[in-house]
């Protein structure tokens, strides 16, 4: 993935327009809902209102980026790749699940730590959690469907290619492999809410992806990852959850 000569497209490619552009569509789409509520008079839900603004910036950021490709002639038959032949995803499931747990893992000990640095904003947080309504019980059947799409299908897709397929790609032309799977594993984990978990995931997927050669791998793993977290987070209510999460910080701090 290191280049050879100067003739490498990714050279040209910038991360940073990425993010103008994520920054531009953010504001754009945001303006736009603001202007189209206070026209209809209606006020939206504000989870259902954020799925839909995740496939708006999410969607328009890789077509936008695909402009970039015909401009600059990458193929992207070379970026996404094909499945290997007898590809063994077995390993690939059992690798996924160690990773949950270990984000799971992570989650708690930084949660714990924050709780010890700032307990009173912790507790605030999870006060609001306790009283805010959740988009279970507000819209159950519209957002739970829209959420499964987002999580399981949009995201898997759209952050592979954007991550993987670009930034990963661009870094590595740049600097080197190595660096570039720590730099961009880290950007992933920054970008979301469990940093020292989704760092190790953003690492391992990058991982996956140089060694299989195609973007369809992580995909899947990924996907499988977000299928796992959408299936408990029904599992379990609002209440309960804020409860245990309650009941374990006080247990974390006793001992």
């Amino acid at each position: 993935m290191k280049p050879e000569n100067s003739h490498n497209p990714f050279l040209k490619l910038k991360v940073r327009n990425l993010f103008v552009r994520g920054l531009l569509l953010s504001l754009g789409f945001g303006i736009a809902l603001g202007v189209l509520q206070g026209i209809i008079g209606v006020k939206f839900n504000a989870q259902i209102v954020t799925l839909i603004l995740y496939i708006l910036i999410f969607g328009f950021l890789c077509l936008w980026s695909l402009e970039d490709f015909d401009r600059f002639g990458i193929d992207m038959k070379y970026v996404v790749g094909r499945v290997p032949n007898r590809h063994k995803w077995l390993p690939m499931v059992g690798l996924v699940l160690l990773i949950i747990l270990f984000s799971l893992s992570a989650y708690l000990v930084s949660f714990y730590l924050l709780s010890l640095a700032a307990p009173t904003f912790v507790e605030s947080v999870m006060r609001q959690v306790a009283t805010s309504p959740s988009a279970r019980t507000t819209s159950p059947p519209f957002y739970n469907l829209l959420a499964a799409i987002v999580y399981i299908v949009v995201a898997p897709i759209t952050e592979e290619f954007l991550f993987r397929g670009i930034i990963l790609q661009r870094w590595a032309s740049k600097w080197g492999i190595q660096t570039a799977l720590v730099v961009s594993g880290l950007l992933f984990g920054i970008l979301h809410a469990n940093v020292l978990g989704l760092t190790l995931f953003g690492i391992i997927m990058g991982v996956l992806y140089i060694k299989t050669r195609t973007l369809i791998v992580p995909i899947a793993c990924h996907a499988f990852n977000n299928s796992l977290a959408v299936g408990m987070g029904l599992l379990s209510s609002g209440s309960k959850t804020t409860t245990s999460a309650a009941n374990l910080l006080e247990q974390l701090r006793s001992k």
